[in-house]
């Protein structure tokens, strides 16, 4: 299972890059199976997930049938509109009436009952993710619209991530600043913590 997790990693982590050589090669159908099988080893690893199963049964039916109808570019430009508009709602949801702020809820797994202070920030900083990925799905449809290949692909396989990995890197300054008095680690256990928390 530890194997199967690390190869599913590899393959989401190198996808844009897949994807952007097979636009520029004239070949997208390869990024759209190189999507397709991270579907799959998503349900191989979750075999009692009727989700993952229709997920994956869809994403492979709609690849079959992009190729056969030559549409696999124009099918292509759609994954980065749904990524940054599920990753919004999933921001998002946790800012309604008796949820929990995503980001004050991993703050509390990390260090328990949090200071007002610190809540405070983690439901503003969910507000800024949220926010961020909205913006995000409305440049990728804008992109997928209006772009021509080489600079949509730049823009969402590479600069998005880039924006991504910018506010994750400009946010700990501002944290460590606004809440001066909290004890900090290091941004890379900080990091790390994060990931590691078990989100509902």
């Amino acid at each position: 299972m530890k194997l199967a997790r690390s190869v599913a990693a590899a393959t989401a982590f190198s996808y844009p890059i897949a994807s952007h050589f097979g636009i520029l090669s004239g070949n997208p159908a390869v990024p759209l199976f190189w999507l397709a099988a991270l579907f799959l080893m998503s349900f191989l690893m979750n075999p009692r997930s009727l989700g993952w199963f229709a997920l994956s049964a869809c994403a492979l039916a709609t690849v079959v049938l992009a190729l056969f109808y030559g549409h696999e570019a124009a099918l292509l430009r759609i994954p980065p509109i749904l990524i940054c508009t599920a990753l919004a709602v999933f921001f998002g949801r946790t800012l309604l009436p008796g949820r929990r702020p995503l980001i004050s809820h991993i703050g509390e797994q990390l260090r328990g009952q949090l200071p007002p202070a610190a809540d405070r920030y983690g439901r503003w900083l969910t507000w800024i993710w949220t926010l961020f990925f909205v913006a995000m799905a409305f440049e990728s449809l804008l992109l997928a619209l209006l772009a021509s290949p080489l600079w949509w692909s730049l823009f969402t396989n590479f600069l998005n991530y880039g924006l991504i990995a910018l506010l994750l890197v400009a946010e700990y300054p501002v944290r460590r600043l606004l809440l001066r008095d909290m004890e900090h680690t290091s941004f890379v256990d900080s990091l790390r913590g994060s990931l590691s928390v078990r989100l509902h």
